[in-house]
């Protein structure tokens, strides 16, 4: 079969493209971010040796930074997935279009479904593979700080690997219909919206604007990056979760009006999930009718 033979290149491809340095530099960035507690830790202790901060004002306070950073890690790694999907993912099919590449593969007896199929397996292994190891390497960081093995945080990683497999999911079927830069662009645009669900929430809920709030439900459906979301913010709780902490203050909240409606109408308390793997299903083959249908 056809599928194992092009994952394989792809994952020999993003060895010769240098995408694994890449990689190694994100995780880099994540694990510099994750010793921010260590900083922040030093200068509080400071500020209470020279006695410009009580020492019980110091000992209820940085239990808040440390949790707010773990957050911030698992954010960074979300949104550094999703970026790097889109980097792999954009020009899978029209950028070995514009090459010429694919004309040579096509003219080999392969099905069309199975080479969208190969690239899909292949890039998202690599995506999978990037995010659960700087997810690995933020759990060995803050578990050294804090004397625990911190295993919340390994869950949250299982949960983080689907982010940029709905990512790369959209942008290469993106990429069967339009140019390189065009389907790139269009990715990063309905990123964006989905992103930006829980603002739209929030203004819709405090200040009484059910239309705005409609908005929100239908970025969380264009690209359910919520639900993820929302089940890695579950994942952490035991860990996040501060007396005390002002993480929840003025910041929107994703909607959870799939979720809701499936409990409310169909007495079914994982519509979210359901919802994720059909986005992702329906997404790859819309895709792969879009790729049999363009003249190459």
């Amino acid at each position: 079969m056809a599928v194992l033979t092009i994952a394989r290149l792809i994952l020999i491809e993003a060895v010769r493209r240098r995408t694994f340095w890449g990689a190694v530099l994100m995780g880099l960035l994540v694990v510099a971010l994750s010793l921010m507690p260590l900083v922040v830790k030093h200068q509080m202790l400071e500020a209470v040796n020279a006695g410009r901060m009580p020492y019980a004002q110091f000992v209820w306070r940085f239990p808040v930074v440390r949790s707010l950073i773990t957050t911030l890690c698992l954010g960074v790694v979300k949104a550094l997935g999703a970026l790097f999907a889109v980097l792999l993912a954009g020009g899978a099919v029209s950028g070995e279009i514009e090459r010429g590449l694919l004309a040579v593969i096509l003219s080999k007896p392969i099905p069309r479904w199975q080479i969208l199929l190969g690239k899909w397996v292949g890039i998202n292994l690599v995506l999978m593979s990037s995010v659960y190891v700087w997810t690995t390497m933020v759990w060995a960081s803050m578990s050294l700080q804090r004397q625990e093995n911190l295993v919340p945080i390994l869950i949250a990683g299982l949960y983080l690997m689907l982010y940029p497999l709905m990512v790369s999911t959209l942008t290469l079927t993106l990429s069967t219909i339009s140019q390189r830069m065009l389907g790139t662009s269009l990715a990063l645009v309905i990123m964006a919206v989905a992103w930006f669900d829980g603002i739209f929430n929030l203004i819709g809920q405090n200040f009484n604007a059910p239309v705005v709030e409609l908005m929100a439900r239908f970025m969380s459906l264009v690209m359910p990056q919520s639900v993820v979301g929302w089940w890695v913010e579950h994942a952490m709780e035991s860990i996040t979760s501060v007396t005390n902490s002002p993480r929840n203050v003025n910041i929107g909240q994703s909607p959870t009006y799939i979720k809701d409606w499936g409990i409310d109408h169909l007495h079914f308390a994982h519509l979210d999930a359901v919802y994720l793997v059909a986005y992702i299903i329906i997404t790859f083959a819309l895709g792969v009718i879009l790729f049999e249908k363009r003249d190459i």
